[in-house]
């Protein structure tokens, strides 16, 4: 177990770590000397089941405290200082955040400051070993355990499953517990490590995707335009339904789930008949692969309504085909991209740009086991071609380029660069307007002129 220990006293912060290790040689102890290194091995060398804090500084103590209750969880925390000033600076919120909370006076040459302390610590561990970190890190087949994105869990406020995150190729350790509540804070700080993946016991996995499956079907069944959370509701069962093919292939769950979705997405701009409306209140918080996919679900359904097309089976295969479109890309960021030069390809390691160069071929065979709609390959196999040869990875002839290939590339073009994005009239017009330029060929031009036209707030 690890213990943290903020002091900016070097020789006195080493007097109580000896403590500590003179009487539990297994407790591993941090130091740190300064705000920063408290809140980045917090970060990323947790869990800590002992936070000790040195209230001898200039520094805000009682700040750092409420910041490290906030990020990591309530654990318990050890306040270090002469009397008078701990009851003058330790704030009741603080004390009171977790009842093994505990004050350790000083000075550290006192007779009693040794046991005190050690009283202190085995109390912390004994609530450590009690609540989580008794078996949180372990050594097993990597095989027992699937990866799942990390911004998919954005969408959750607390998780059916323990969620774990890989330490080394063997070593595991359980960061979050089933069924108790994270906020998104929690996720940020390993995301901002370049932490990409969590992961879940693979049986554990199986049953969860399942299971929400069954509750997202259930909540699209009875879900109404008006509802406040629909688009929440959209986006948490794109990135579900996304998971599951990964994981488990094509099946009838899957393609009953897809067309769920797709009938949806439909309803709703039906009952818009705007895009202005669902772009007021489209979360642009929420950035990605699902998020992009469902952005271009609806500008495709604007475009075909406004070029007059009738048929329902074409605006779900629109629906459709955005759904599946960058289903195997390697990296959440790469759904931004529009082109092999893009930024958001850069810096990727080679593997992963192949990846990416691949990706419409790889969805597109993903997609020819959707029968129900038939020719979606070829949209999504097209969908980052561009007129005169200039898109990837085919670069056919504009004349091979259809109508609704055109839609469906226009919309996708327009989705990457927006989503995330704080949305603005001027914002979508520096998008859409430079697209009279590289969209001008074949079909493409009257689509841009629609979208120039349609993609507002006002």
């Amino acid at each position: 177990m690890k213990i943290l220990l903020y002091s900016e006293q070097s020789e006195e912060s080493q007097v109580i770590k000896n403590m500590i290790t003179a009487f539990n040689s297994k407790i591993e102890v941090l130091i740190a000397m300064n705000i920063d290194q408290v809140m980045n091995y917090a970060t990323v060398d947790g869990p800590f089941a002992l936070y000790i804090l040195d209230f001898d500084t200039q520094a805000d103590i009682n700040a750092l405290g409420l910041n490290l209750v906030e990020m990591t969880g309530k654990r318990p925390l050890l306040f270090v200082g002469r009397e008078a000033i701990l009851n003058d600076l330790v704030s009741d919120d603080l004390f009171y955040s977790h009842p093994k909370n505990n004050k350790l006076l000083k000075p550290t040459s006192r007779n009693g400051f040794p046991s005190d302390l050690k009283e202190a610590v085995e109390t912390a561990l004994e609530w450590a070993k009690k609540e989580e970190f008794e078996e949180s890190i372990q050594e097993i087949d990597p095989q027992d355990f699937l990866p799942m994105k990390i911004r998919s869990f954005f969408l959750y406020e607390k998780f059916p499953f323990d969620l774990y995150l890989a330490i080394t190729t063997k070593s595991y350790i359980k960061i979050i517990s089933a069924e108790k509540p994270y906020t998104h804070a929690t996720l940020s700080k390993y995301a901002r490590k370049n932490v990409k993946y969590l992961y879940i016991k693979k049986d554990e996995q199986i049953k969860y995707l399942e299971e929400e499956t069954k509750k997202c079907m259930k909540a699209l069944k009875v879900a109404k335009p008006e509802d406040k959370g629909i688009y929440l509701l959209l986006l948490r069962s794109i990135t579900i339904l996304h998971q599951f093919i990964l994981a488990l292939g094509v099946t009838d769950t899957v393609l009953a789930f897809t067309n769920a979705i797709a009938e949806a997405i439909v309803q709703q701009y039906r009952s818009k008949q705007t895009l202005k409306a669902i772009l007021k209140v489209y979360p642009t918080f929420y950035q990605g692969i699902a998020s992009k996919s469902l952005l271009t679900a609806f500008l495709a359904q604007a475009f075909a309504w406004k070029i007059g097309w009738e048929s329902n089976t074409t605006k779900m295969k629109l629906a459709v085909s955005a759904i599946l479109q960058d289903i195997t890309l390697p990296e959440e960021t790469m759904a931004k991209a529009n082109s092999l030069k893009s930024d958001y390809i850069k810096g990727h390691d080679a593997r992963a740009i192949e990846e990416y160069k691949s990706h419409p071929v790889k969805a597109a065979e993903f997609a020819k086991q959707f029968t129900n709609f038939p020719d979606i390959d070829y949209i999504i196999e097209a969908h980052h071609e561009l007129p005169n040869r200039k898109g990837f990875p085919n670069r056919p002839s504009s004349s091979k380029l259809t109508q609704i290939c055109a839609v469906f590339n226009v919309a996708q073009h327009i989705a990457a660069e927006i989503d995330g994005e704080k949305l603005s009239d001027i914002f979508l017009q520096k998008i859409t307007k430079p697209m009279a330029k590289t969209h001008s060929g074949g079909f493409f031009r009257d689509v841009v002129t629609i979208a120039i036209s349609e993609v507002r707030l006002k």
